[in-house]
């Protein structure tokens, strides 16, 4: 992996990742690298608010992107997968926390306790 792709996945990550207990941003000082070889990389993000630490792995793909490469079938094809991408990650930062758990334990033994009350915020 050349330096300019490993600073662009290091800019990629401190603009989209959030930490999944606090959801804080994260900045260069929070980031080791771990171990990278070739396309990969290991990463361990610590959250400056919380203290989490998350391991990432990321890995580089080459893409030619030279003009008979490029047609409008290729280009729909790379932003379905890029937002497919995007979805996916979005999903896995919203991650359960150990209150809800507990919470939903708690309210689960209460006696007089209607599924219904599964479906409101704040219970």
């Amino acid at each position: 992996m050349n330096f300019q792709s490993l600073k662009w996945m290091i800019e990629s990550i401190i603009h989209s990742y959030k930490c999944p207990e606090c959801s804080s941003e994260v900045n260069e000082s929070n980031i080791d690298i771990i171990w990278a070889a070739w396309s990969t990389i290991n990463i361990d993000i610590e959250c400056n608010n919380c203290g989490k630490h998350s391991m990432i792995k990321t890995e580089i793909l080459s893409l030619e992107l030279s003009n008979k490469w490029l047609n409008q079938e290729h280009i729909e094809k790379i932003k379905k997968s890029l937002m497919s991408l995007n979805a996916w990650l979005i999903a896995k930062q919203s991650s359960i926390k150990d209150d809800e758990i507990i919470s939903l334990n708690k309210d689960l033994k209460k006696e007089c306790f209607n599924v219904t009350d599964l479906f409101w915020e704040n219970n």
